[in-house]
């Protein structure tokens, strides 16, 4: 037919634009999300101040004295705020009746984890001896000073999510919480306190 063509309307394939497809290192420096992760934290931060997120989110690594896990005295080597406070959801936490009290199982999730950690710094709290155990203790409702503490391990590994300027961690509820002292609870591996507590 008269006027017809089949040449490509997009153009020659390989494309001759300017166009540059090849990978990249990533460098901090040249990225506008890590130059405007200062000012999400900072906006994170408002939430905190204006009472919106009335819990604390700590790493904490706890080392044993007697060479392994529940043997010897526990000394607390770290105690780490997440800072900004993270939001935080524990819709996906149920509570189940047992004969000795109230099970505590399920998964909750940290969003608005600041992105200037790097996940090498977010790894290695967490990384840990056959004498360490390493784990996040959420507290909620410190008003009257002393609150429970919940603990929870990582479930996943952490996702760095650059379009939300931030890291998302889904945490696993564990046992073992501490006491509200921030002393460890007695399973009956340990002699009763007291405890060195940093």
């Amino acid at each position: 037919m008269v006027g017809e063509t089949t040449e490509n309307p997009r153009g020659p394939i390989p494309a001759t634009h300017d166009s540059d497809l090849r990978e990249k290192r990533f460098c901090a420096r040249d990225s506008l999300v890590e130059e405007l992760g200062e000012v999400a934290d900072d906006l994170r931060q408002l939430a905190t101040d204006f009472g919106l997120r009335p819990y604390t989110v700590h790493i904490v690594r706890t080392s044993w004295t007697g060479g392994e896990i529940g043997r010897g005295q526990a000394d607390v080597s770290l105690d780490l705020p997440l800072l900004p406070t993270p939001k935080l959801s524990m819709t996906g936490v149920s509570r189940e009746s047992r004969e000795a009290g109230v099970l505590e199982r399920g998964d909750a999730r940290l969003e608005g984890v600041s992105p200037r950690y790097t996940e090498d710094e977010l790894a290695g709290y967490f990384s840990a001896t056959d004498a360490e155990e390493a784990f996040i203790e959420i507290r909620i409702d410190e008003r009257d000073g002393t609150t429970k503490r919940r603990r929870f391990t990582l479930a996943r590994p952490p996702v760095r999510r650059p379009d939300r300027f931030d890291w998302l961690l889904v945490l696993k509820r564990a046992d073992g919480d501490r006491l509200r002292s921030g002393a460890p609870r007695d399973d009956g591996r340990t002699p009763v306190g007291p405890w060195p507590i940093k």
